[in-house]
C-alpha cells in the first residue's frame, strides 16, 4: 500500500484534475482498508473513499478488539455527506479461533446482527445493485426491503449456522433480479417462503441452491420461473421428512447442474430447452427408493446437446438398475472418474447409446489421492463394435486427462484409433515424470489409426 500512496503523490498533480466522481470510481476498485488509506494523499483525497460505490469487506480479519470501532465506522460511512449511489455490498464475516481464543474473546463483539439489518437498509436506499453476504448468524435478519428492492440485479447468501433461517416476507418482488445465489446451510423458514422468492423474479436467470437445508411444511422444493437460465442445486436435505420433492418448472431453461439424492426423493422436471447438463448422481443409499429419481432425472434431460457425468453416477445408474439412459441428440459427452474403474462398465454401455457423439472427455483421475489405476476390459467394447451400434462411428475429438500410461489405459486409446474411423483429433494430457512422459508419448504415436485424419496430440 506504501507503494500505491507513493504513486498516488507522484502524480498528484495530473490525478487531482480528475472529477470527485472519477477518482471514487477508481479507488472502488480496492479494498475498504486500502481505500481509506488513500485519505492521506492528500486534503482533497481526505473523504473521497467516503463515497465509494463498492463496499467490500472482511469483517473476520479485524482484531476482535476492534470490531465495535469498526462497526461504527461503517455505520457512518453508509450516511456519509456526498455519498453517491452505491453499486455492490459485499460482507464476509466468518471467524476461525482456536480454543484459548476463543475463551479470551468470549465476551467480545461479533457483527451485530442488528447492524447488518441496518446496512442492508442503508445499501437498498442507493440504488444497490448486488448484495453478498457471507456469515454465521443463529438470527438472521434480513430487512423486508430487501425482498422488493427494485435496483437488485445479483443476491448471494451464505449462512454457516445450520439452525439459523429466515421467512421471506408475503409481498415479494424483485423486478431487476437475475442472479440468486444461496450457499452453505442456508434455509428458509417454510417450503413456501422458498417458492415465493423464486416466483417473483421476473428476469431470474440464474439460481444456485447450494447445502439448502428444508425445516417444515410440504417436504417440497419448487422453482418455478420462466425466464431461468441457469440452475444449480445440490445437496439439498429435508429434516424430519421420510421424503420429499424437487419440482422445477424452467422451460427456457439451458443449463442444469445436478448434485445428490437422498432416499426416497422424487425429482418433477419441465426443462424442454435444455441443452447442458452437469449431473453427480450420491445417494446415500443404492436401493430402490432411488430408482424413481434416476429415472426422472434421465428423462428430465433428454434433449441435451452437452451432459458431464461422473462415474459415480454411471455406477449408480448400474446398481439400481435403471435403463441406459437415451439422449438422441447428445454431442458432447465428458466424463469424469472419481475412483478407479468405477462406473466404467456403465460408460461402455452409454456410448453404446450415443450414436451422434462427436465429442468424448474422459477425466481418468478426478478424485483426491487415486493410486490404484483405471482398468480396461475390453471384452465389452468389443461387442459395441460388432453390434455397429458404437458412438465412435461418428466421434471426431477425443480428449484423455490424467493419463499415466497404464497397460490398460494405452490399451484404451489404441481400441479409440482403430475404430474411431471419423476422429480427427485425439488428445492426451499425461500426468507422468520427464522421462517416463517420453516413454509413453512415444508408444502412443506409434499406435495405427484408422482415420487418416486424425492428428495425436501430447499436453
Amino acid at each position: 500500500m506504501r507503494t500505491s500512496v507513493k504513486l498516488l503523490k507522484d502524480n498528484e498533480c495530473r490525478i487531482n484534475e480528475l472529477p470527485d466522481g472519477v477518482l471514487s470510481n477508481i479507488i472502488s476498485l480496492l479494498p475498504l482498508k486500502e481505500a481509506v488509506r488513500t485519505s492521506i494523499v492528500s486534503k482533497r483525497w481526505r473523504y473521497i473513499y467516503a463515497s465509494i460505490s463498492n463496499i467490500d469487506f472482511e469483517f473476520g480479519a479485524i482484531p476482535i478488539a476492534n470490531e465495535l470501532g469498526f462497526m461504527d465506522f461503517l455505520d457512518r460511512l453508509f450516511i456519509s455527506p456526498g455519498r453517491l449511489p452505491l453499486r455492490k455490498f459485499r460482507l464476509r464475516c466468518i471467524r476461525s479461533l482456536n480454543g484459548r481464543e476463543a475463551f479470551r474473546h468470549r465476551h467480545h463483539a461479533n457483527l451485530d446482527p442488528a447492524r447488518l439489518e441496518r446496512w442492508v437498509c442503508a445499501a437498498i436506499g442507493l440504488g444497490i445493485q448486488e448484495i453478498y453476504l457471507t456469515f454465521t448468524l443463529n438470527q438472521l435478519l434480513l430487512p423486508s426491503s430487501l425482498f422488493t428492492c427494485t435496483t437488485l440485479v445479483a443476491l448471494r447468501l451464505r449462512n454457516d449456522h445450520s439452525a439459523s433461517g429466515f421467512q421471506v416476507p408475503a409481498k415479494v418482488w424483485l423486478p431487476s433480479l437475475k442472479i440468486l445465489d444461496l450457499y452453505n446451510s442456508m434455509c428458509f423458514s417454510s417450503d413456501d417462503s422458498a417458492e415465493r422468492l423464486f416466483s417473483n423474479c421476473p428476469v431470474l436467470e440464474d439460481l444456485v441452491i447450494i447445502s439448502y437445508m428444508g425445516r417444515s411444511g410440504k417436504g417440497k422444493l419448487i422453482v418455478s420461473n420462466s425466464t431461468l437460465k441457469r440452475l444449480t442445486i445440490e445437496s439439498v436435505n429435508w429434516r424430519n421428512h421420510s421424503s420429499f420433492e424437487i419440482v422445477i418448472d424452467a422451460p427456457n431453461l439451458v443449463y442444469f447442474k445436478y448434485a445428490g439424492c437422498e432416499e426416497n426423493s422424487h425429482l418433477l422436471l419441465n426443462m424442454q430447452s435444455l441443452a447442458e447438463a452437469n449431473i453427480d448422481f450420491q445417494p446415500n443409499v443404492l436401493d430402490q427408493n432411488n430408482v424413481h429419481s434416476a429415472s426422472a432425472l434421465t428423462r428430465g434431460i433428454s434433449n441435451i446437446h452437452t451432459l458431464h457425468l461422473t462415474s459415480t453416477t454411471l455406477f449408480c445408474f448400474e446398481e439400481l438398475g435403471v435403463p441406459i439412459p437415451l439422449f438422441p441428440n447428445l454431442t458432447n459427452l465428458r466424463i469424469s472418474f472419481r475412483e478407479p474403474f468405477l462406473g466404467f462398465p456403465g460408460l461402455q454401455n452409454f456410448l453404446a447409446q450415443s450414436h451422434r457423439l462427436e465429442i468424448l472427455v474422459l477425466e481418468l483421475r478426478s478424485g483426491d489421492d487415486i493410486d490404484e489405476p483405471l482398468k480396461w476390459n475390453p471384452d465389452p467394447w468389443y461387442e459395441l463394435k460388432d453390434s455397429g451400434a458404437s458412438c465412435l462411428l461418428s466421434l471426431k475429438t477425443i480428449e484423455i486427462r490424467s493419463f499415466e500410461g497404464s497397460e490398460d489405459e494405452v490399451k484404451m486409446v489404441e481400441y479409440f484409433l482403430e475404430n474411431a474411423r471419423v476422429l480427427e483429433k485425439l488428445e492426451i494430457q499425461i500426468w507422468a515424470e520427464i522421462e517416463r512422459r517420453f516413454l509413453i508419448s512415444k508408444q502412443l504415436l506409434a499406435l495405427p489409426r484408422a482415420s487418416q485424419k486424425c492428428r495425436v496430440i501430447i499436453v
